[in-house]
């Protein structure tokens, strides 16, 4: 049993109390809940592998989120995150690849997918040579039927302009204003806590490979 009502409780709690002393309080059933998101995660890792041979040899451990918040000294935010998540790629949670994603947040913000959030300069501009050298390829990725079902659309962020060396008329320049290629899946609280949620999981991670595949491509 890997307890998600446990682990959302707990954050629940977290958020109506984000201070280091509520926490040093209550440091055991973080632990706790940690535990038991770890082990969500070696299960996801254990089918995943099945769907993606890169993550082989890829741990939980490498894969899992700090929850600390580690500018919070100097913006006055609350310590801690109100979540717990993890990155699933090869090489950890912060490796230039793209990661596999599952994020357990009250409020019905838990989710998984996939993607690159914020590729930096030199990896997002071999992303937009890749969408401009492989004419609509990308855009069959996100229109597929299976990537609709499960995630409506590509999401990111976006430029409100033709990035640097594209016209606007492009036939590809809404997917080469991104700045990040996200796919997400968002569940209600009861979706999260019903049995066998973690075993309803592997369909999202296969809609979103393909787009991995594409993303990884310039790093490879």
């Amino acid at each position: 049993m890997m307890h998600p009502d446990f682990i959302l409780s707990f954050l629940r709690e977290l958020q109506r109390n984000n201070s280091k002393q509520w926490m040093d309080l209550h440091r055991e059933h973080y632990l706790q809940a940690r535990q038991y998101f770890v082990e969500i995660v070696e299960h996801t890792l254990t089918e995943l592998v099945t769907l993606d041979p890169s993550l082989h040899g890829v741990t939980a451990q490498e894969s899992v989120f700090r929850i600390n918040k580690n500018d919070f000294s100097k913006k006055g935010e609350p310590p801690y995150k109100g979540r717990i998540g993890a990155g699933m790629s090869k090489g950890g949670r912060h490796s230039a690849y793209a990661n596999y994603i599952l994020v357990l947040e009250p409020g019905g913000k838990s989710r998984v997918g996939g993607g690159m959030r914020s590729p930096g300069p030199k990896q997002l501009e071999l992303i937009r040579q890749e969408i401009d050298y492989s004419p609509g390829e990308l855009e069959a990725i996100v229109q597929a039927e299976d990537f609709r079902k499960q995630y409506g659309m590509l999401q990111g962020e976006k430029l409100s302009m033709a990035p640097k060396g594209y016209t606007s008329t492009h036939p590809a320049i809404d997917l080469l204003k991104h700045k990040g290629f996200l796919a997400l899946h968002y569940f209600t609280d009861e979706e999260v806590c019903t049995p066998g949620f973690t075993d309803r999981l592997l369909p999202f991670f296969k809609a979103v490979k393909p787009l991995h595949d594409f993303l990884n491509r310039t790093i490879n």
